[in-house]
């Protein structure tokens, strides 16, 4: 394996064992908590995107879609022939649809570099969540389900902040 390559993915660990193990408990769960103070950069999300994801940002189209029963998480290569980026995506959302199913949402968390909104009540109520993926021509959509009034508001909420932060990468 590349150095540069295993360098990043022990920094990555690192931080991500760090958020999990070493945030207290009511940061990590604030409902919908943002950094105003932080200003937004889009390029620096996009390369902690990469680490986290597994695959270049830039060659996906990324879509958060909130729906009248919960949200939709879709993400598709840009290259239809791009195989190696299609399975990257698909193993992806089956490491994300297990993770978020755990209450786990560090990978948001690391991405943002803020407590994404809506993930302290998704956390708190990860049982009342059906979580099914769709693969789809190019990719795969993550699908969010629920029938409680609270957690379907935390996930819409999760979905526009998570739009427009991605602006259709």
């Amino acid at each position: 394996m590349n150095k540069k390559v295993l360098i990043i993915l022990v920094a990555v660990t690192l931080s991500i064992i760090g958020t999990t193990y070493f945030l207290d408990a009511s940061y990590k769960n604030a409902v919908n908590h943002t950094n105003a103070t932080k200003s937004f950069n889009q390029t620096l999300m996009l390369e902690r995107g990469d680490v986290a994801m597994g695959f270049n940002q830039t060659m996906i189209h990324h879509h958060f879609m909130s729906t009248a029963t919960g949200g939709e998480i879709m993400i598709m290569s840009a290259n239809m022939s791009d195989i190696q980026t299609i399975n990257e995506i698909k193993n992806h959302v089956k490491d994300i649809q297990y993770e978020f199913s755990k209450g786990n949402f560090t990978k948001p968390f690391y991405i943002h570099d803020q407590i994404v909104p809506g993930t302290g009540v998704m956390t708190a109520k990860k049982n009342l969540i059906n979580y099914s993926i769709k693969d789809i021509d190019g990719g795969s959509i993550l699908i969010l389900t629920t029938n409680d009034t609270e957690l379907l508001n935390a996930i819409q909420q999760f979905m526009n902040f998570q739009s427009s932060q991605h602006m259709g990468h």
